[in-house]
């Protein structure tokens, strides 16, 4: 009797309680005393409380865990606790529509102006080819000699002239894709010509941040290199 009337309060009282006291069904569900009762009555009879039983008792946080999944089992189950179902089919992009630029964050674009990659260089930075940039900064551990010194300087001097220049051009054919959506002048024949133009100018930005990770490593020595992967964090192979 007393399960039957645990379920009746899991799946129709709390979730009218929780919506009237304007409260998550995780802050309503804090109170121990009613966690072990619902604990007591669904665990035994409900299928999901049943899988999750091994772990529940391995976990010191037992309660912690089952609100969690309380609160998923609540919000599938009633339409009553919130706005589940309309927060699942908002977009991952909300916010985005504020951006100037609406495809590159502000982050995206003062990195594209200080002539950084962007992660376009992860191919070689975690395969043992370091960034000159990265080095130099390591040059008395990685025990430089001034020769390796001026070599790194000169890659990325080159490297980052030539990346701030890309960036820019990015960054103007950026805004001028949003522009013509904004104003309603896109239409194909423009739309692939600037997909194309962005397309050659990322693969050109990561080109050049690329070929200065290769040229450091043919600076370093192996040891360097190595030492270089250890300082950064990288686990060896």
């Amino acid at each position: 009797m007393k399960t039957k009337i645990m379920f009746v309060v899991l799946f129709y009282a709390i979730p009218q309680l929780v919506q009237a006291q304007r409260v998550s069904v995780q802050e309503f569900l804090k109170d121990e005393k009613l966690q072990d009762e619902i604990i007591s009555a669904i665990v035994p009879n409900h299928g999901l409380m049943t899988k999750l039983i091994g772990k529940i008792a391995e976990n010191r946080n037992r309660h912690q865990m089952l609100v969690q999944h309380l609160t998923q089992l609540l919000n599938e189950n009633s339409s009553g606790v919130g706005d589940s179902e309309q927060e699942k089919m908002k977009s991952a992009y909300v916010g985005f529509e504020n951006r100037e630029i609406k495809a590159l964050s502000e982050t995206d674009v003062q990195a594209l102006l200080n002539g950084e990659g962007i992660s376009t260089s992860l191919p070689a930075e975690l395969n043992h080819h370091p960034g000159p940039r990265h080095a130099l900064d390591f040059g008395d551990k990685l025990r430089l000699q001034e020769n390796q010194r001026t070599s790194l300087q000169d890659s990325f001097d080159r490297m980052h002239a030539q990346a701030v220049k890309i960036g820019r051009q990015i960054i103007e054919q950026e805004r001028a894709l949003d522009k013509a959506f904004v104003t309603g002048t896109i239409d194909r024949e423009f739309l692939q010509s600037i997909t194309a133009e962005l397309g050659a100018l990322r693969g050109q930005l990561r080109f050049t941040h690329l070929t200065a990770h290769l040229e450091a490593s043919r600076i370093l020595t192996p040891r360097q290199i190595k030492t270089y992967d250890e300082l950064r964090g990288y686990r060896p192979r």
